[in-house]
């Protein structure tokens, strides 16, 4: 009896602690901030280029008071002070998100909060652009173009599907591969850019790039990303990488790493699925998958300044079974031609573009 006594009391006394510890964990949980009340403006809002964001708010009874407000805009500070307002001049932004954050302190903490998204669209609407065919060159039909690029007169091509995927030397005239460098099997080959001595290739959802010597098209090298890669070219100084998605990533060829990201915006939203990419006199111009144009975008905005509509440029007599997508863009810097393709097509164009 005296024994059972004993472990009862050991029982109640650890059922105790075991109370305390639950309150003490419950005391130290992280409680959520109260909220800033924003008039006019919800998450994902659309705001025109041009037009000014115009914020009013409201503190909760707990922020009544504070010792100071706090602004931030893309995680630059603004505004400070007690105000309840505040003007945010979107001419020179880019497009798409900013990330705006309210705070209000009281005591060295932060007593109230508010995270808005708004997305800037553009203010100008793109300009149309035609094509005219000024020369037609044969292309090899196992080719899923991924990627198209000259350096000098030599002619790059990168393929995609798995087995298959490779980095080719293409002779324009025959459109005969004159070399190439398969990649291993279990990889979808995408775009490519030629930036010095190099060669850059994506895959698609392996998160792998590959680096070749130029010319021989021996790899000398691997580097990772996070997410998907689609498209790739360059200024001569960086690399802009597409993921399918609105954004293309500014990467820094010194280590491989995204130093910044525009989103591309027309005047009516956000552009998705860009593709296939190449910078062209100051311009990125990109394929939009599934379509049959070409949108011409500022390259420090991520504006869409205008769009190439490509209809037709493949007769319904040229397609087969296998014939997909316009894919690849290629322009000869020393000429200023222009040359396109699509996935498996029989043909490569010289084109001409022209507003309409």
């Amino acid at each position: 009896m005296v024994y059972a006594a004993l472990i009862s009391l050991l029982l109640v006394a650890c059922s105790g602690e075991s109370k305390k510890e639950e309150a003490s964990a419950s005391e130290t949980e992280i409680k959520a901030v109260p909220q800033i009340e924003v008039a006019r403006y919800k998450d994902g809002d659309m705001v025109k280029e041009g037009d000014a964001i115009k914020l009013s708010f409201t503190l909760p009874k707990e922020a009544e008071n504070p010792d100071s407000i706090v602004l931030t805009l893309n995680e630059k500070p603004f505004q400070k002070g007690l105000q309840t307002s505040a003007t945010i001049a979107t001419n020179g932004l880019k497009m798409g998100r900013q990330r705006i954050v309210i705070e209000a302190y009281k005591g060295g903490t932060v007593a109230a909060e508010r995270y808005l998204s708004l997305n800037i669209k553009s203010a100008i609407k793109p300009a149309s652009y035609r094509y005219t065919v000024v020369a037609t060159y044969p292309h090899d039909t196992r080719a899923y173009t991924q990627g198209l690029a000259f350096d000098g007169n030599t002619l790059y091509e990168g393929t995609g599907q798995r087995g298959i995927s490779d980095l080719r030397i293409v002779d324009l005239k025959s459109g005969q591969v004159v070399k190439n460098a398969p990649l291993p099997d279990q990889v979808f080959g995408e775009g490519i850019a030629i930036l010095g001595d190099k060669i850059y290739q994506l895959s698609w959802q392996e998160q792998r790039g590959f680096i070749y010597k130029k010319g021989t098209l021996e790899r000398i090298g691997e580097f990772t990303y996070a997410g998907e890669g689609w498209g790739l070219t360059t200024d001569g100084k960086v690399l802009y990488q597409s993921d399918g998605t609105r954004a293309i990533r500014i990467v820094d060829p010194a280590n491989l790493t995204e130093k910044g990201r525009i989103e591309v915006y027309d005047n009516v939203g956000a552009v998705e699925y860009i593709n296939e990419l190449e910078y062209i006199d100051g311009e990125l111009w990109a394929n939009i998958y599934q379509a049959d144009k070409v949108a011409r975008i500022d390259p420090e905005t991520g504006k869409v300044l205008g769009y190439i509509d490509f209809s037709n440029l493949l007769s319904r007599e040229d397609y087969s079974e296998t014939t997909d997508v316009l894919n690849g863009i290629a322009y000869h810097k020393a000429t200023g031609k222009v040359y396109v393709t699509g996935k498996n097509w029989p043909k490569l164009f010289e084109v001409k573009v022209v507003k309409k």
